[in-house]
């Protein structure tokens, strides 16, 4: 009876062993050359090959700069394979007031940002969406104060608007590739 039972331990440990090395999970951000990475191209070396359009303005510099921190990881780009064009609108509206004094204690940025990425080689669009994002900032009687609680709200919302369009850009380069 002993046997019996160590022999079908044995076997149970054996099919799952089997079961596991079936499958094909990988890490998204395998680094080149791991066995992870399966032999395809890692994403990392995908998204550091994606090249963004210059930006003049403010926000829209402050999320270029952050797109190339969050594709890259802040270094150069080497050979583009994506072009990543941005759209960028902004606005700021009253979230509360003080009903006394008919005054903004608070405000709200919103941030819309379009994208389309373009495959360089072919011109072909990969992917395009919209993206809204919004921070809020307290209004106080100073005035300087305000200004930059008002530009550190555009540069969060920045960061949340590159955070998206990394993942949704990772997305699409997976379901390309």
């Amino acid at each position: 009876m002993w046997s019996s039972d160590l022999l079908r331990r044995g076997a149970l440990v054996l099919a799952a062993g089997a079961l596991l090395a079936a499958c094909q999970v990988r890490p998204v951000y395998a680094p080149i050359g791991s066995p992870a990475a399966g032999g395809k191209p890692a994403m990392v070396t995908e998204l550091a090959s994606i090249a963004i359009d210059t930006q003049t303005d403010r926000v829209p510099q402050a999320l270029m700069n952050e797109l190339i921190f969050q594709l890259r990881g802040g270094s150069a780009l080497v050979a583009p394979k994506y072009r990543l064009h941005l759209v960028l609108t902004t606005g700021v509206s009253e979230l509360a007031i003080r009903a006394s004094e008919d005054i903004a204690v608070a405000k709200l940025v919103s941030l819309t940002t379009t994208y389309t990425l373009t495959e360089i080689a072919t011109g072909r669009v990969v992917t395009s969406d919209n993206i809204y994002t919004t921070s809020p900032f307290d209004v106080t009687s100073q005035r300087y104060a305000n200004v930059r609680a008002q530009q550190d709200a555009e540069e969060r919302a920045a960061r949340a608007a590159a955070a998206d369009i990394r993942l949704r850009l990772s997305s699409a380069l997976i379901g390309k590739g």
